[in-house]
């Protein structure tokens, strides 16, 4: 068995100059860095936001339609009669049938 009174008794690590004065400082400059790199984060964030406000600001603004007297209304369609909506529906129609028309007078058969 190992008799620990005989083991040699040495320092193995050392320790810097100055170590334990110096070390105050470096932890408040790690601190302050810290607290900066915060502060930068947080106000490239609020741009970020602010900048995203002014776009869809402007965007609604210039997407509404505005009466005479310059107020902003919302863009609704008129109701069609049924007069229109079957007008319409035959103009296709007929539209159709006569691009038809022109495509089989140049094939043949």
């Amino acid at each position: 068995m190992i008799d620990l009174e005989q083991i040699e008794k040495t320092e193995h690590y050392e320790i810097p100059e100055n170590y334990f004065e110096e070390l105050p400082g470096r932890v408040m400059q790690n601190i302050k860095r810290e607290q900066n790199r915060r502060r930068n984060i947080l106000s490239g964030s609020i741009a970020a936001v602010a900048v995203i406000a002014i776009a869809a600001g402007i965007f609604l603004t210039y997407n509404t339609d505005r009466d005479s007297a310059g107020t902003a209304k919302a863009a609704t369609p008129s109701p069609a009669t049924e007069e229109e909506i079957l007008e319409s529906l035959a103009t296709d129609y007929y539209s159709e049938e006569l691009a038809l028309m022109d495509y089989y007078q140049y094939v043949e058969y």
